[in-house]
């Protein structure tokens, strides 16, 4: 059976679940899904500092995930009787001030870290509207996460004891680099589920980004070899979005893009020239 998960407030006793769409852990913590970036919203302006957590509708205090400790502290702390999902349900529903879709940093005042959202590797592409844009998961949203590996839509992969990390920690959120916490630890886990390359690559660093890297190109070659006469698209026009990308992976995907478009080229030219 899939598992549900919801973000609460323990702190304020509230949820935002106004943009609560595909409940199942992998189907919403990606980056740029409304959900997610509502409650990144929240932790840099009503909720900074509070205590958030994503937990799922199959979290106890005696499963056998990496939060089981924390979630049977929560039960008995507040009497709870039935899960801490369903205790979630009844708090205050609030909505952001200001919504901001470009939170890109997250600190964890407890632990003193923090993890850029953006360094992640790309899990899968997409094309619209004359972009090749990009799907990354959400790392904050997987290590809040309360209750994994105990249904479907949990996450299996790379990490996947990380899940939960920094359940019950206090957080604050930010679009920009925040000088006040330039001393914090920056966290690099990677999480990851389709790149071939990286099975076992666990932290994204100066040392494994090139692997990353070459991995990402080959699945954008891959994209592109596939979907270019599916689509019927006209390379031309294309261009690579730079929404949730390094700059080493803007500029890497455009040299991909710029080959691949020249290739295509080359081959009309030499079809007219027949």
């Amino acid at each position: 059976m899939g598992q549900y998960y919801k973000f609460i407030n323990l702190d304020k006793k509230e949820v935002c679940d106004r943009s609560k769409g595909f409940l199942k852990l992998t189907e919403h913590s990606y980056l740029g899904n409304e959900y997610c970036n509502d409650i990144l919203s929240l932790l840099s302006d009503k909720w900074k500092g509070d205590r958030v957590i994503h937990v799922g509708d199959y979290a106890e205090g005696n499963d056998i995930s990496t939060t089981s400790n924390f979630i049977a502290k929560l039960e008995e702390e507040n009497n709870i009787k039935t899960t801490v999902y369903d205790w979630g349900s009844s708090f205050k529903e609030v909505e952001p001030s200001n919504f901001n879709n470009k939170i890109r940093y997250v600190y964890n005042l407890d632990k003193k870290e923090y993890i850029d959202l953006i360094k992640q590797p790309i899990q899968w592409c997409c094309y619209y509207d004359d972009k090749i844009s990009f799907a990354k998961f959400n790392a904050f949203a997987l290590l809040t996460g309360c209750g994994n590996e105990q249904g479907g839509g949990d996450y299996f992969d790379i990490n996947k004891k990380r899940v939960g990390y920094w359940a019950g920690d206090r957080l604050v959120s930010s679009d920009v680099f925040l000088k006040e916490y330039e001393k914090f630890t920056e966290q690099k886990y990677m999480f990851d589920e389709y790149m071939r390359l990286s099975r076992r690559i666990k932290n994204i660093n100066e040392k494994t980004e090139r692997q990353v890297l070459n991995g990402e190109g080959l699945m954008l070659k891959e994209f592109l070899n596939k979907n270019g006469s599916y689509y019927n698209i006209d390379f031309s026009k294309v261009e690579i979005s730079k929404d949730k990308l390094t700059e080493n992976e803007y500029k890497y995907f455009n040299t991909i893009l710029n080959k691949f478009k020249n290739k295509i080229y080359n081959k009309e030219k030499m079809n007219l020239e027949r």
